[in-house]
């Protein structure tokens, strides 16, 4: 079958916006899990300061 440019160009607008839609569908994830991740992240780094800060200056 022999298509015209446009018709082409169509198809292809088509399929590039298709798997735009299945990228976003598939890489979706939520704020109550980055705000899980975020604050693990934030309490780890709050505990290795805490240690930091404890080892250089608490015990002389």
């Amino acid at each position: 079958m022999v298509y015209g440019h446009s018709e082409t160009d169509v198809k292809l607008d088509r399929k590039r916006q298709e798997v735009h839609d299945r990228l976003a569908r598939e890489t979706r994830v939520g704020w109550p899990t980055l705000t899980i991740v975020d604050a693990i992240i934030v309490f780890g780094a709050a505990i290795a300061i805490h240690l930091i800060l404890g080892a250089t200056f608490g015990r002389n």
